[in-house]
């Protein structure tokens, strides 16, 4: 079970902000698990539904923040 903080990027004062968590209970690995999962943290936490302001970081991985948008 992975662990996905997920954040908002406020472009007016440059900063971050902690809006959730997202966890993702696959068993086993598929295509795009990370990409499936920021699709899902945009459903919950975006007000619109194409927000780019949103990404996602897992917990347990030493890999970069997965970014929204364009």
């Amino acid at each position: 079970m992975k662990i996905y903080t997920v954040y908002r990027v406020d472009y007016r004062t440059n900063k971050h902000e902690l809006i959730g968590k997202v966890v993702e209970r696959r068993k086993e690995e598929r295509n795009n698990n990370a990409a499936d999962m920021l699709r899902l943290a945009q459903k919950i936490y975006a007000p619109s539904s194409f927000n780019p302001n949103i990404f996602i970081i897992n917990e347990g991985s030493s890999a970069g923040p997965l970014f929204g948008g364009a």
